[in-house]
């Protein structure tokens, strides 16, 4: 018992969604039917008050056009010469003046004949004591049942209405002219007309009186001139009579009174042309049926309503409840308890486990918000490698929030120079270049939009995303000239600075950062603490720049493939053009440097550990030679050996690695002649042999590879740049456009052409 007491003080969430949904359901409900119950009421009172003005309205059209025509008759007959000659007969109702009388008869009858309403006629001869009747014929006045009346009527009038009753055994109404119709005084006659009362009663029955309606006429002095109960006709109703004066006082035209123990809803009118007042009454009780007729349909309609509302409520409220045991289910397997034992609520519940989950997703943004920094490092490091395609790239560009509109894409590379690696350890090393990397960004920030990543070789890379303005790249040469003046005041080291040219696609981003790299090697020819740019380095170190970077980079695969001997004498080259184009030991000992830096991310990106093969500071190293001879036998007797039997001993030497090359290889001179035969030579394997490996780890043969990785790179040109279409198959080295055009349509199913107009259509579209 006491449980469930305490399940109706303290309902669940389910009971709680139950109740409110049939109270919202069957509030309106009740206020609909409470307010469809009153107004019913009031629109039957109006509809009956409606009903009393058309009643009235009609009868007092009716009684208006009777008392027309009888006033029309009286004034016919009144100001009849016949009938006048007849009243100033000097012998009076006499044999003398008989024909006189018989006109007049005949007049009477003849007005009688076509009158609209039956009456009867009476003519007094005053001065004679006569009275003619058409009933009675010539009569004496003391013969007459109305003779009293002449006492009553004033010496000069135009017309008298006397109502029935107002005599004893009178039921007729009564109409009195004097004769003529304008003498000045009373005269010789008087015209009198009889109207039964059945005719006035008759002006009630013609009209629609159901369920015990009443309908009255007062005259002035508040008798009844018209009632379907004849006998009322002339008499004054108690009542109503006295209520008549305070109610035309008042101008009541809808009221209530009670009448012989019934009460009524009265409606009165008042005939401006007669004074006469028309009222109806309809009995209370015959509203209140009709009223508890509606009330009990209304009621009925409502219970109705009521059983759908509940059946409603609960099966919206299970409806309603399913998400919330769902997620009760889902997220609260067990349901929680307070620390008294007793159980929460629904509500209660998954509010605690959404706060929960809120204070958990404001932790994991503040985790996002610190990880950004390093998302974006991480997609530098990306791009500059070349592993994205400029769609993805796009797509991740936006996700962290970067301006993409018309832009075109510079990498700058920041590099101490090589001291630094003698002289710092590793750690100061780290904070050196992480104090450059911030001081870069503050002076790019200002300007552009940019990316900032520290490379394995230690260099600080900033992507600046430039608009396509004229003056957008000398604002960037600027800014960095401004950095490199800036670092010479706060670093103890001498910084320089390679800006690549401008690319427009993503994917060129890392050429873009093998030119500016290559422009590092630059500044031991000319100088360092100088910004680089390829309008500022002139052809002929351009040429032996060319020379030695073609050198290094046939060294250096050979190195990492474990040819010690090949690369040792090729490595006799490029240090003999090293002596060449170096016009101080400093600069010998900056390409020995800048070479050894190279090696190490290699030797990194194999994974293989730098520190095993160089030991602690292979640049303090080579600054403590003092002749290329030694630096060149330590690399080639030493280092190309270590470098060969530590890939030797590698698990994981020779397919994943090779293959892993030869994309790297195909990526950065996808646009030389290249050759499944050039480059098994490369890896001293047959070209079967390479064939093979190259299809087991990619899935594509290696020329398949080649084709797509080029149609892509094609693809991107025509989306995304104006390059014309003859350049871009130059640059993809096919001989021909038509040859380009061919296979670009075997590849994509549509020419070049249409498919940079496409692409183009496409862009519009989504701007």
């Amino acid at each position: 018992m006491l449980t469930k007491l305490n399940s109706f003080r303290k309902p669940s969430f389910k009971r709680k969604l139950f109740f409110y949904s049939l109270l919202i359901s069957l509030l309106p409900v009740f206020i609909i039917g409470f307010l469809s119950s009153r107004m019913a009421a009031v629109m039957i009172r109006d509809e009956v008050n409606q009903n009393h003005q058309f009643i009235l309205q009609e009868v007092q059209r009716q009684v208006e056009a009777f008392w027309e025509d009888l006033d029309t008759a009286s004034i016919q007959l009144a100001n009849n010469p016949v009938l006048e000659k007849a009243v100033y007969a000097k012998s009076g109702p006499s044999a003398k003046s008989f024909d006189t009388m018989l006109e007049m008869v005949d007049t009477i009858q003849m007005q009688r004949g076509i009158s609209k309403i039956p009456y009867d006629v009476s003519v007094f001869f005053l001065p004679y004591g006569k009275i003619y009747n058409n009933k009675l014929g010539f009569i004496n006045l003391a013969d007459f049942p109305y003779r009293d009346l002449l006492d009553r009527l004033p010496p000069y009038f135009r017309s008298e209405t006397i109502p029935p009753g107002t005599y004893p055994g009178q039921r007729e109404l009564l109409y009195l002219r004097p004769v003529p119709i304008f003498s000045e005084s009373r005269g010789n006659g008087i015209l009198m007309m009889h109207v039964d009362k059945n005719v006035l009663s008759s002006f009630s029955e013609n009209v629609p009186l159901s369920g015990g309606r009443l309908l009255y006429v007062f005259d002035g002095e508040d008798r009844v001139l018209i009632s379907r109960n004849q006998n009322e006709i002339g008499s004054k109703m108690s009542l109503l009579s006295a209520s008549l004066p305070l109610w035309r006082e008042n101008g009541a035209a809808d009221i209530d009174t009670q009448w012989n123990g019934v009460d009524y809803v009265v409606t009165l009118h008042q005939s401006e042309a007669t004074h006469w007042t028309y009222v109806a009454l309809t009995p209370k009780n015959e509203l209140d049926r009709q009223s508890k007729r509606i009330i009990t349909l209304t009621y009925g309609m409502m219970a109705l309503l009521a059983l759908f509302s509940i059946l409603i409520a609960r099966v919206g409220a299970y409806r309603f409840y399913v998400p919330v045991q769902k997620l009760l289910q889902r997220f609260v397997p067990v349901s929680g308890s307070t620390s008294e034992g007793n159980k929460l609520d629904e509500w209660g519940t998954l509010d605690t486990w959404v706060t929960g989950m809120l204070s958990h997703n404001e932790s994991l943004e503040r985790k996002l918000h610190e990880q950004t920094p390093y998302m974006k490092e991480n997609f530098t490091l990306q791009l500059l490698r070349g592993e994205w395609s400029h769609r993805e790239a796009e797509v991740r560009a936006e996700a962290l929030n970067l301006t993409l509109l018309d832009s075109r894409f510079c990498v700058c590379l920041l590099d101490p120079d090589n001291n630094l690696q003698t002289i710092y350890s590793k750690k100061d090393r780290s904070l050196i270049v992480y104090a450059l990397r911030k001081m870069a960004e503050e002076f790019f920030q200002d300007s552009f939009t940019c990316l900032s990543a520290v490379t394995l070789s230690g260099q600080v890379a900033i992507i600046v995303f430039l608009d396509k303005s004229d003056n957008a790249l000398t604002s960037l040469h600027h800014t960095g000239e401004c950095l490199l003046q800036a670092a010479d005041q706060y670093f103890p080291v001498s910084i320089s600075m390679a800006c690549s040219s401008p690319v427009s696609l993503f994917t060129d981003i890392s050429e873009a950062y093998l030119e500016a790299e290559e422009m590092l090697t630059y500044r031991l020819l000319i100088g360092c603490r100088k910004l680089l740019t390829p309008e500022r380095i002139e052809p002929s170190l351009k040429q032996s720049g060319s020379d030695l970077s073609k050198l290094r980079k046939r060294i250096l695969p050979m190195v990492m493939q474990g040819e010690a001997d090949e690369a040792a004498a090729l490595m006799q080259e490029w240090v003999a053009e090293v002596s060449r184009v170096a016009s101080h030991p400093e600069a010998v000992h900056g390409f020995f440097a800048h070479f050894v830096g190279e090696l190490q991310s290699h030797i990194q990106e194999w994974g293989l550990n730098p520190e095993t093969i160089f030991g602690e500071n292979p640049y303090k190293r080579v600054y403590a030679m003092t002749n290329v001879e030694e630096i060149t036998r330590w690399l080639t007797d030493v280092i190309f050996v270590k470098v060969a039997e530590n890939i030797s001993q590698s698990p994981a030497k020779q397919p994943e690695r090779i293959i892993s090359d030869v994309l790297r290889h195909i990526h950065e001179h996808y646009d030389t002649d290249l050759s499944l035969q050039i480059m098994a030579d490369r890896y001293q394997l047959s070209s079967s042999q390479l064939s093979r490996m190259f299809k087991e780890q990619t899935g594509l043969s290696f020329i398949d590879y080649l084709i797509s990785y080029r149609m892509d790179k094609a693809k991107e040109w025509l989306a995304y740049t104006d390059m014309p279409i003859k350049d871009i198959a130059r640059k993809l080295s096919y001989t021909s456009v038509q040859n380009f055009t061919r296979i670009f349509k075997q590849i994509v199913q549509i020419p070049p052409g249409e498919y940079r107009k496409l692409q183009h259509e496409r862009a519009s579209n989504r701007s």
